[in-house]
């Protein structure tokens, strides 16, 4: 499928990034993070385009093509930018971006704006083995006691024993979204963080917004003074959701079958 530009994403302010984004990817920081916005927003119009075209009220469309087509934009979107390489590990049908020395991973942890990124899950159940192996190889280093392999799962011994001949100090970025068929791309935030348990709970290290259209960026990271191993996290400051958003009925895409579908929705 053809990338083409949003025109959601075409609206991107011209923030500037933040010192963790200059630090993760240097003077490509802000092109890269507009490449990242307008891949998913370019995911989001296929998801909604095939639900379309479905003509059902049944959102397995969306979601199977979501669960796909956002790591197909990611990779088209980086294709031609020097230094990238596309990793496919073994067991997933799904391509990583490799950029700079950083695994780009997204998925999405909110169907709306209820839920603060800072509750952020990988998957609606148990991580996948892919998702375990990329945490426990290349996650940042944890505050808390890091899972074991063997206390995860055994079959993301063999996925992280493939994903050995990445360079090494190569380092995992979570791209997180919130999304549904109704409303389309809501928020996009991208960080550091690391695997607290079996349920996919997350323990940010850095996070912060990747302005879309009208939106502002907002950093949440262990550099600005802020302690996440004691007390509650903080809560983002998200955009409140619109009346017509708010009357709107809630909206559950459909979870495709697999291993992968924990990680790739």
């Amino acid at each position: 499928m053809k990338r083409r530009r949003s025109p959601a994403a075409a609206g991107l302010r011209r923030s500037p990034v933040s010192q963790w984004a200059h630090d993760a990817f240097g003077q490509r920081a802000p092109a890269i993070r507009q490449a990242v916005a307008e891949a998913l927003s370019v995911a989001l119009e296929n998801a909604r385009d095939a639900q379309r075209m479905a003509q059902t009220d049944h959102l397995h469309p969306f979601g199977f093509t979501l669960m796909s087509r956002k790591f197909e934009a990611l990779a088209e979107a980086f294709e031609d930018m020097g230094d990238v390489r596309i990793v496919k590990p073994a067991g997933s049908q799904h391509e990583l971006v490799l950029l700079d020395g950083k695994l780009l991973f997204p998925f999405r942890y909110a169907r709306d704006r209820s839920l603060s990124v800072m509750s952020a899950r990988i998957g609606d159940g148990k991580p996948s083995a892919l998702v375990q192996a990329l945490f426990n190889r290349f996650g940042p280093e944890p505050r808390m006691r890091q899972l074991a392999l063997h206390d995860v799962a055994p079959q993301a011994a063999p996925i992280a024993e493939a994903l050995g001949d990445l360079p090494e100090g190569t380092g995992l970025v979570l791209i997180a979204y919130a999304c549904n068929a109704h409303a389309g791309l809501l928020d996009v935030w991208w960080g550091e963080a690391e695997l607290l348990d079996r349920t996919g709970n997350l323990r940010w290290h850095h996070c912060e917004e990747i302005p879309l259209a009208r939106d502002e960026p907002t950093a949440y990271s262990s550099t600005l003074s802020l302690t996440f191993d004691a007390g509650d996290m903080p809560t983002p400051a998200l955009n409140p959701r619109t009346a017509a958003e708010r009357l709107a009925p809630p909206v559950s895409e459909a979870t495709p079958a697999g291993s992968e579908a924990a990680a790739g929705e």
